[in-house]
């Protein structure tokens, strides 16, 4: 069973955040350990640019990587159709030995620095989603890519 931990900047700023957030880890135990480790965002003023933010952000993510695989999600990552995100996945677990960290970025995003060394970006979307919402919609989306590779109906 594939380990996923899932490092976000923030805390979850709304229940039902948490609610989504809760129902999808509880609807992918069947096929995935997922964990969340949040870290605390940082306030924005005026005396911390958006670089200086994200070097700040990727530094606390460096310290919560718990696996030699990174996964980071990005706008700019591979996108995929659920078929083709399903066979990704078929073939994640071995890709990282049974466990990987999933990086979902703050308010501006990861750095480039972070972005590279990671082994896969992927983007859930072309848009600009908030780091927020971004949460729930990956759980939904592996979800539903584990139904796929099992023959479950819920992709339909």
């Amino acid at each position: 069973m594939l380990k996923i931990n899932i490092i976000c900047v923030g805390k979850n700023k709304d229940q039902w955040i948490d609610d989504a957030v809760a129902h999808y880890i509880k609807l992918l135990k069947k096929f995935a350990i997922i964990t969340f480790d949040y870290i605390p965002g940082k306030s924005i003023s005026k005396t911390i640019s958006e670089k200086e933010l994200i070097l700040h952000e990727a530094g606390l993510i460096r310290k919560r990587l718990r696996t030699k695989y990174q996964i980071a999600l990005s706008d700019k990552g591979r996108q995929f159709d659920s078929i083709e995100f399903s066979k990704w996945l078929s073939t994640l677990q071995q890709k990282c030995e049974g466990s990987c960290d999933m990086i979902i970025g703050g308010i501006y995003g990861l750095c480039p620095e972070l972005l590279s060394a990671c082994q896969n970006v992927i983007s859930l979307s072309p848009m600009t989603m908030s780091h927020q919402i971004v949460r729930p919609v990956l759980l939904e989306q592996l979800f539903r890519g584990y139904s796929i590779l099992s023959g479950g109906k819920y992709h339909k």
